[in-house]
């Protein structure tokens, strides 16, 4: 799957074209969407993020943020913030391209991915002030047909529909689940 796939992937998220979203009165951020060759599999690596963040504490996320003045594309903010969060070095990071951009609802993010591959083994140096564990997820479990559910969740007393990955121990939801479904789609295309 590692040999042929990232190239074709590659070439599909260039020759696609992405939905690009408006900022207006929203804060721009930039993901990494990091796959990672393992073996003779490509995972999906995501982050937890510290429990006592202002944002989106908890929950698993790529590793990314908010945009900074320095920061000349979304693509310069993805790696920075890679570097920042889990240690990952910007030269050893092959980017893809980047994928549609989405909206978070309550924290008002309007967020930028960037899909790269990344060395694996890798020393991973989680920053404890945002991210309290790296973990990753093989291609082929996100893709079964079994790995996504629809469950009814309770919000201040509203029930909501909820499309998530309960993968790895872990709840894969909001934001980063639907950058994920939007990978998987792309992958699931190379793949037949």
């Amino acid at each position: 799957m590692v040999v042929d796939l990232v190239p074709r992937l590659a070439r599909s998220i260039e020759a696609r074209t992405r939905r690009m979203l408006t900022g207006e009165g929203r804060t721009r951020a930039a993901v990494l969407v990091p796959l990672v060759p393992v073996g003779d599999a490509v995972h999906l690596l995501f982050i937890r993020r510290a429990a006592d963040l202002a944002h989106h504490r908890g929950q698993i996320a790529f590793p990314g943020g908010r945009e900074e003045p320095g920061d000349a594309t979304p693509v310069a903010t993805a790696l920075r913030e890679a570097h920042e969060e889990i240690g990952l070095c910007p030269e050893d990071v092959r980017v893809l391209g980047t994928i549609d951009d989405i909206e978070t609802m309550t924290s008002r993010f309007l967020i930028t991915p960037i899909v790269g591959v990344t060395p694996y083994p890798y020393p991973w140096v989680p920053d404890p002030r945002e991210v309290d564990h790296i973990f990753t997820v093989p291609l082929t479990t996100l893709l079964a047909p079994d790995a996504e559910r629809r469950e009814t969740w309770n919000f201040d007393g509203h029930s909501m529909p909820i499309d998530h990955f309960p993968v790895a121990g872990q709840v894969i939801w909001g934001a980063t689940h639907r950058i994920t479904r939007n990978l998987l789609d792309l992958v699931a295309k190379e793949l037949h």
